[in-house]
């Protein structure tokens, strides 16, 4: 008895089953634009009849469920796009565009994509969970550090000292302008030092436009050069003044970056905020009276500008601010009610109004500590933004404080008899900031 011949396979004529696919798609699309000619016939039938119409609308819906489930869909199942209607279809797309407007109105007529109002709420749904893990990350690592000592600024006695600078934007900070805050600091010896928000910038994690020479530092050089060169240096300077740190917008860049982008990471200690910024072994108090449960823009321009604040010694408002305009001191005095000072303009100002009840009311805001180039290069021509910081004396028992500005020119400083100028090296810093060299020495102090 004979065995039959087996039939040998040639591999290089058997198609694969992607190759199969494709040839079986291929011809259904063949098949499909076939039907479509045939039924654009109907255009000029349904425009002036209503049933029809109706009766299209639905035979299209069950032919858009057809193509979402067509087996020879790459993605049959999970998607009805234009792109495969088009290929797929037994209507025209002219005929999508006549009675359904679009092609996503089509598919949610065909139940394919959520209704208007149920995609609000599942983006809405989907914000809040985002919104929560900030919460929990921010909860974790950094209001830990809101009001731990409840040191001595929240006692009404005698007169204090309060030194507040913001706007340091860390690499960005004016080396002139650090040495005259550290010079201040260390001869009045404050009560209380205020670092008032955007102590760092953090363009690496922004959604906006990177100022010149932001690519200088990375992520982590920032914070190491942040840690060292300002949190450190303030603490060396006034070793036993309550150190607190205000919460700003640029704060607010890692905070919402790591738990909302990279929320598996958050999670490790070593990127614990006090951690980074070795918050709890310098003994600084973080400032923060705000919600991080935010989903709306306004929730968060709310969060980070004002309610993130403290009252000092009953007496005195500080927070990073929430206005931008010149008329800042007095929107946020109108605001506030009582004497304060806030940041974020990066200008200088005083504003005064007394009354009956609170005859020594003012608001200051004070300048930035960032390097003076930062407004050239936002602003053509001169620019308001002014460098320096602010000095305040409080008679806790009558609640008045006395303002005091100190302001930082690009070649001239001047407090209390003393004049700083900047030396070569705070000079090629600032060179180097913007593109040249330079090295990290600040100015020397001295009398004339």
């Amino acid at each position: 008895m004979t065995k039959p011949e087996r039939t040998k396979r040639n591999p290089a004529t058997e198609k694969t089953p992607r190759q199969k696919m494709l040839q079986r798609y291929e011809a259904a699309v063949k098949e499909a634009a076939s039907r479509q000619r045939n039924e654009r016939a109907q255009r000029n039938e349904y425009r002036n009849d209503r049933k029809l119409r109706e009766t299209i609308r639905n035979n299209m819906i069950a032919d858009l469920l057809r193509v979402y489930n067509h087996p020879d869909n790459p993605y049959a199942g999970w998607a009805a796009s234009r792109k495969r209607y088009r290929e797929l279809g037994s209507y025209p797309e002219i005929f999508v565009s006549d009675l359904f407007g679009t092609h996503s109105e089509f598919e949610r007529a065909a139940g394919l994509r959520d209704k208007r109002g149920t995609a609000k709420v599942a983006l809405a749904t989907a914000r809040l969970h985002s919104e929560k893990e900030i919460r929990e990350y921010a909860e974790e690592t950094v209001l830990g550090s809101v009001g731990r000592w409840q040191r001595e600024y929240r006692q009404k006695q005698g007169v204090k000292h309060v030194l507040v600078g913001s706007d340091f934007h860390g690499q960005f900070v004016d080396p002139l302008a650090l040495r005259v805050f550290l010079d201040v600091a260390e001869d009045v010896q404050p009560d209380t030092i205020v670092l008032n928000g955007d102590v760092v910038d953090f363009p690496q994690v922004s959604r906006f436009s990177h100022m010149p020479g932001a690519g200088s530092l990375s992520l982590q050089d920032e914070i190491d050069w942040t840690r060292e060169n300002i949190l450190r240096r303030v603490r060396k300077a006034a070793p036993n003044a309550a150190i607190l740190y205000t919460i700003g917008n640029h704060e607010h860049r890692l905070i919402r970056y790591l738990a909302d982008t990279a929320p598996e990471l958050a999670s490790l200690r070593c990127l614990r905020w006090d951690t980074l910024f070795d918050i709890d072994d310098l003994g600084i108090e973080m400032v923060f009276g705000g919600n991080f449960m935010a989903p709306r823009q306004k929730d968060r321009v709310d969060n980070t500008r004002r309610r993130t604040h403290a009252v000092l010694y009953d007496s005195l408002v500080v927070t990073h601010g929430k206005s931008i305009a010149d008329n800042a001191p007095r929107a946020e005095l109108e605001r506030w009610g009582m004497s304060g000072t806030s940041g974020h303009t990066h200008r200088p100002g005083i504003q005064t109004r007394p009354t009956h009840a609170s005859p020594h009311l003012s608001w200051t805001s004070t300048p930035m500590m960032a390097g003076f180039a930062v407004g050239k290069d936002y602003v053509d021509g001169p620019s308001s933004w002014t460098m320096g910081f602010g000095l305040f004396t409080i008679d806790c028992a009558a609640s008045i404080v006395v303002p005091q500005l100190v302001t930082v020119y690009e070649d001239f400083a001047s407090w209390n008899g003393h004049v700083w100028r900047p030396t070569p090296a705070a000079k090629a810093v600032r060179m180097q900031m913007w593109g040249e060299g330079g090295d990290v020495t600040a100015s020397k102090r001295g009398k004339e």
